[in-house]
Parts: C-alpha cells; sequence; structure tokens
C-alpha cells in the first residue's frame, strides 16, 4: 500500500521600499560674483527634495562653515552671508544639499571688488591754489574714496603731520578727511597736502595757500545808473561787468531766464569772456529782452550789477 504524496506550497514575503530622490540644486552650474571690499555678500542655494535636504557649506580653504558666527551666517532657505570681505574671503565656496539619498554639489567663485585710492573723484596727483583772508576759518575738504577705505593724513608747510580725526591748536582734522585752520595767520602761507592710502596705492591733493592780510569787498564803479544806445541793425553788444576789490573779483553772470555763465562759458549767442567779466551777445534782439545779473564775488563779499534790455534797445544799468 502505497502513502500518497502531499505537495509542498512554499510562501515568499516581499518587503519594498521606495528611496526619496537625492536633492536637486536649481541653477546647479558654478557661477561668479563680485562683491564691494568691506560690504557683504550673499550667496544663495536653492535645492529640492521629498525630504527637506539639509545645506551645508564649505569654504574655499575646505572648512565647514558655521551656521552663525562673527564673519558668517546661514539663513533657513540655505543663503549664506559673508559680513565685511576682504581679500582673504575670495575663492570658491561650495553649497552641499544632503539628504539620506545623497548629495548635490554646487560651486560659487567669489571676487572680491578693490578700488585704488581717488581724493574729490580725482585719482593720483592734483593741485589747488587758496586764497583766505587773515584771522578767518578755512576749510580744506579731502573728500577719499577707495576700497578698502583710504586712510587720510595731512601735512602742513611746516612739517607736521595730522592723522583723521585730529583736534589740536588752531587745526582739526574731521572724520570725514577736512581740515579746518581757525585763525589764519600770514604764517600758515604755503603747501597743505592731503594723501589717501590704501594697499593699492595713494592719492594726494594739495593746496597752496596765500594769506590776504586785509579784504576788500567787490564794488562797482560810479555812475549807478548808465544808459548804453544799442543800433538798430542788430549789431553785437558787450555788456561790461567791471567791479575792483582785494583780492580780484571772480565774476558770474546770469542771463533772464536763470542760465548762469561762468568765466569762459559759451552758451548760443551769449559768450562770457575769461577774467575781465565782459558778456558778449551776438545779434541782439527782442527777445533777449530781460534784467541781466553780474555778480562779483571774492572772499570778503560780493556785489552785483543789474542790466535790463528795453524794447528801444537800450541797456540800464543799475548798481545794488
Amino acid at each position: 500500500m502505497s502513502i500518497p504524496q502531499i505537495p509542498f506550497i512554499f510562501l515568499f514575503s516581499l518587503s519594498v521600499q521606495v528611496m526619496p530622490n537625492s536633492p536637486q540644486i536649481t541653477s546647479k552650474e558654478q557661477v561668479t560674483m563680485w562683491a564691494p571690499f568691506g560690504q557683504s555678500a550673499q550667496m544663495k542655494c536653492d535645492a529640492t527634495s521629498v525630504l527637506p535636504p539639509t545645506i551645508i557649506w564649505i569654504s574655499p580653504r575646505n572648512e565647514i562653515i558655521p551656521s552663525s558666527s562673527v564673519k558668517y551666517q546661514i539663513l533657513n532657505d540655505g543663503t549664506l552671508i559673508i559680513k565685511k570681505l576682504t581679500l582673504a574671503d575670495q575663492g570658491k565656496y561650495a553649497c552641499v544639499a544632503r539628504n539620506p539619498a545623497g548629495d548635490n554639489i554646487k560651486n560659487v567663485n567669489l571676487l572680491v571688488e578693490v578700488k585704488g585710492p581717488q581724493i574729490n573723484g580725482h585719482s593720483g596727483r592734483s593741485e589747488n591754489k587758496i586764497l583766505a583772508v587773515y584771522y578767518q576759518t578755512l576749510l580744506l575738504d579731502c573728500k577719499a574714496e577707495g576700497k578698502p577705505e583710504p586712510q587720510i593724513t595731512w601735512t602742513t608747510p611746516y612739517g607736521m603731520s595730522l592723522p583723521t580725526p585730529y583736534l589740536g591748536g588752531r587745526f582739526q582734522v574731521h572724520r570725514n578727511g577736512t581740515l579746518e585752520l581757525r585763525g589764519i595767520r600770514k604764517t600758515d602761507e604755503g603747501r597743505f597736502l592731503c594723501i589717501a592710502k590704501n594697499y593699492l596705492g595713494e592719492a594726494s591733493l594739495a593746496f597752496d595757500l596765500e594769506v590776504a592780510s586785509l579784504a576788500e569787498k567787490p564794488i562797482f564803479p560810479v555812475p549807478n545808473i548808465e544808459v548804453l544806445p544799442l543800433k538798430a541793425d542788430g549789431d553785437d553788444i558787450s555788456l561790461e561787468c567791471r567791479a575792483t576789490g582785494k583780492p580780484k573779483p571772480e565774476f558770474l553772470w546770469i542771463l533772464p531766464n536763470g542760465t548762469a555763465l561762468n568765466p569762459g562759458m559759451k552758451l548760443q549767442r551769449f559768450i562770457h569772456y575769461l577774467g575781465n567779466g565782459t558778456l558778449h551777445i551776438t545779434q541782439p534782439g527782442v527777445i533777449d529782452k530781460g534784467v541781466y545779473r553780474c555778480l562779483a564775488k571774492n572772499v570778503a563779499g560780493q556785489a552785483e550789477k543789474l542790466m535790463k534790455q528795453h524794447h528801444s534797445i537800450t541797456v540800464l544799468i543799475l548798481q545794488s
């Protein structure tokens, strides 16, 4: 008698686990960014994944950057902030977006923008001549710019070196680089030199100071009223603005429409000659009628002369 065979049934249990993808960084290609010396730089690192990624930044020296320190800050969205940039901060930064499935990396090349010194908008050497009046106060402006910020030093005609800021005796150097001279004396005459330096170089501005022992406000000669006949054929005319004073005045013409003409300037049919205060008008006509103002100015004050052109093509000259 045979024993019937019972078939065996094998049961298998299979467990399938779906793993998330590694993070994906937006705009993954390497970028180069510029940032000014001494300011802050921000580097973004936008990454997405099923599981929120962890953002890690690695410095050019291959060190992990802390999330918060005196130098660095990493925001919740992964943005890296570098504070008060120096040249040592230049280099390639790596942003690593990480989750259990893996890493994704983006590189950012940081370059720090630097600039050599400039004084009042000029690099290199420049000079000015200054005329001051005995015992007055004088301000010599020396606005320096550069990256890194330049250090400003003043030297006086008698060899003193004044740092910024400085306060002593009759001299003061303000934080913005301006040198203030109080109670100017004849012995202060000479060259005051402002020097602005950073590691890229230097710029300088020299003030050659002359001190006048006595100053006189500009005045115009009499008569106070003068009528000048003009030809009706439209010949050119010249308006004189002769004033005397100590030191010699500088002249400024203001046209009837309010336009100011400095010495040596030409505007359409109007020319202000350099040095003598003469205003030349080419082919004058009715359109040119109005009040013409001439200002004479020096360190002691200012005087003004008015000239009015009438329909009868005469010029009335008044002195204020």
